[in-house]
């Protein structure tokens, strides 16, 4: 009997549990594929494994089984007296001794998906139990349409001619798939109560963003596969509704609330869009961005070439900025799980930053990139995004150590930082040379500004998120409710667009010129920006609506928002 079984093992980082395992098997010829090294997934794993099977049937097994003794004499014996039997697996047991409720289901159908894998499943449904066998006594042998992929034992002749596992199924749902083509083959497949196998649930694959992304990504390569892109969209929004998806949604609805009414829109902001007029008008990009608070330094120009297209109307760059607000909460999720989702998309910070197209609305999502490149070796895109930051914001020189040890980012760098390379180093450089300085005379004198709030918001939330996740989900929840609480209560977004619209629109009708001279009264009349809104605005109503009248110098009193011809 030994021989006529040959037991295929996919090992991946599961050293003591499969030491564990190995002495349940001692009778028979058991082939480990180690995917440490090349992590080749869990399909293909087993095909390389079943190359040098030589046995009648393969036994299919997971690392963090132990197997009882005679089970797989009583699964081999079964398909040798069911001869109709393509597959047959084992009942699984916990550490504990105790089966397992779910073992083996109907067929995975857009409606089963729909329901048995959604949030659906939670309410009592006939379509649930029905697919999870809820009728089932487990005492005795059961034709079902799928079995558990920890453990089964198949006809090699059958797994070699359907060719396996289908490899793109990297982890998750490849038994399904292989049960559904076994079945369409003509074969059936049972569970069999009498061989008992036991499983330490998960010891093998602990659960992390990376490997609920992976089951994602396999479900909807499944039903992609076996009944078209449009129901695996479908099955895919409603089972991924989740703390991600919430978050998503929130992020969303916050971004894009009362938009752009609320919209805010400061001299600085119009720095830029003025800078991308002048572009775009000129036809020659600038190298620099707008000064920096080291006032003889500059940011890098990046956010102003991702204007020019969009200056046509003040509304679009808030909505690139919006969207890729939206993004970053989606993919922040793969960094540190559903609370740094959620931070991310109802944190007034990251809201603002978001819904006030600037330099630094895009540090966000850009440090989320620049961390999931360097966490998949990327190096080269992982060192462009680093260069990008330093564009944004100079205080990203802070990430540069990285490139100490991960050298290999140092070209995506440079050309991440090309601009200023052209300008000079002093440029380029001169940031450190201020922090030496500050380093032996001291910082007195030197503020917290919001940008750089901004630059360690991901890297903050990151860390957050690593406790929260350490703690029960829903004090998890509580924790942040209860912040956001006390940060919303004092938000104040400054003069927003409309208004300024509102005023701008005013001076039109009365200037004689589509560039009058403003000049503005408060306390911020003494930076030039201060009145770059407005001129910005005059420009662009004027390209839809002639002056009307023969005035060409206004002061704006901006706390009123109301003006006088001088």
């Amino acid at each position: 009997m030994p021989s006529r079984v040959s037991i295929i093992i996919v090992k991946y980082r599961a050293a003591a549990e499969l030491a564990a395992c190995l002495p349940s098997l001692k009778k028979y010829h058991v082939i480990i594929v180690d995917n440490d090294k090349i992590n080749r997934g869990y399909a293909a794993g087993n095909n390389l494994g079943a190359k040098s099977a030589k046995g009648e049937y393969l036994l299919i097994l997971n690392p963090d089984t132990v197997v009882s003794p005679g089970a797989i004499e009583l699964l081999a014996t079964f398909l040798d007296t069911h001869p109709q039997a393509g597959i047959v697996a084992p009942f699984l047991l916990d550490p504990a001794g105790r089966p397992y409720p779910l073992q083996g289901t109907r067929e995975l159908t857009p409606l089963t998906g729909l329901v048995a894998l959604s949030f659906l499943n939670q309410i009592p449904n006939p379509i649930s139990r029905h697919y999870w066998l809820a009728d089932w006594d487990k005492r005795q042998p059961r034709q079902v349409d799928v079995v558990p992929g920890t453990a089964f034992l198949i006809r090699k002749q059958i797994y070699d001619q359907l060719g396996g596992f289908d490899e793109n199924f990297f982890l998750y749902f490849e038994e399904a798939d292989l049960c559904r083509r076994v079945r369409h083959a003509g074969w059936e497949i049972y569970m069999y109560p009498p061989a008992k196998i036991m499983h330490y649930w998960g010891a093998s694959t602990p659960k992390s963003a990376r490997i609920q992304a992976i089951f994602s990504a396999s479900r909807f390569y499944y039903f992609r596969k076996h009944f078209g892109l449009l129901w695996a969209i479908v099955v895919h929004l409603v089972c991924s509704f989740s703390l991600l998806w919430l978050a998503v949604i929130l992020g969303a609805a916050l971004r894009f609330y009362r938009f752009p009414g609320l919209m805010p829109f400061i001299g600085d902001q119009a720095w830029y869009y003025l800078a991308a007029r002048d572009a775009l008008l000129g036809g020659r990009l600038p190298l620099l961005g707008i000064t920096a608070s080291i006032t003889w330094l500059h940011q890098g120009p990046l956010w102003t070439y991702l204007l020019v297209p969009l200056i046509a109307h003040p509304v679009l760059p808030a909505i690139l900025t919006s969207i890729m607000g939206v993004v970053s909460v989606y993919l922040i999720y793969f960094l540190g799980g559903w609370p740094a989702s959620l931070l991310l998309a109802v944190l007034p910070l990251a809201v603002l930053q978001s819904r006030m197209p600037y330099h630094t609305s895009l540090i966000p999502l850009f440090s989320i990139l620049f961390l999931l490149f360097l966490r998949r070796h990327k190096d080269f895109l992982a060192g462009l995004f680093l260069g990008f930051l330093y564009q944004l914001h100079l205080l990203t020189f802070i990430f540069w150590p990285i490139m100490f040890w991960r050298r290999r980012l140092i070209p995506g760098f440079i050309l991440g930082i090309l601009p200023f390379l052209l300008v000079g180093p002093v440029q380029t450089f001169g940031i450190l040379a201020w922090i030496a300085k500050h380093s032996l005379a001291g910082f007195g004198g030197s503020t917290i500004s919001t940008a750089y709030l901004v630059v360690l918001l991901v890297p903050a939330i990151l860390v957050v998120s690593w406790f929260l996740n350490r703690l029960p989900k829903f004090i998890g929840i509580l924790i942040i409710v209860i912040y956001l609480g006390f940060s919303y209560s004092n938000l104040d977004i400054g003069s927003s667009l409309s208004s300024r619209i509102v005023l701008s629109k005013a001076i039109l009708r009365e200037s004689g010129t589509d560039a009058p001279e403003i000049v503005m009264s408060g306390p911020g009349s003494k930076f030039r920006s201060y009145s770059m809104p407005y001129e910005y605005l005059v420009w662009w109503l004027s390209r839809s609506t002639s002056p009307e009248g023969s005035h060409t110098k206004f002061l704006i009193h901006e706390s009123s928002q109301t003006f006088e011809q001088l």
